[in-house]
């Protein structure tokens, strides 16, 4: 795999919670922090240094 292959840059985008901002739609790439909330949840605060904007997202998943 080569780091200019247009499947290894879709492969590594995929790999990755990107989000965008709730205010401006700025791609946000990492949390400020997450929080493990209860079996097959966690609560992430994000930051938009762009527009200041900060908001919070859930995962949830098949709790193991």
């Amino acid at each position: 795999m080569q780091f200019g292959d247009a499947n290894a840059k879709w492969m590594f985008a995929r790999s990755r919670p990107i989000v965008e901002c709730e205010a401006c739609g700025t791609r946000l790439y990492v949390p400020e922090w997450s929080e493990y909330v209860e079996p097959g949840r966690i609560r992430y605060l994000w930051h938009c240094e762009d527009c200041g904007a900060s908001f919070e997202t859930v995962s949830t998943f098949e709790a193991a």
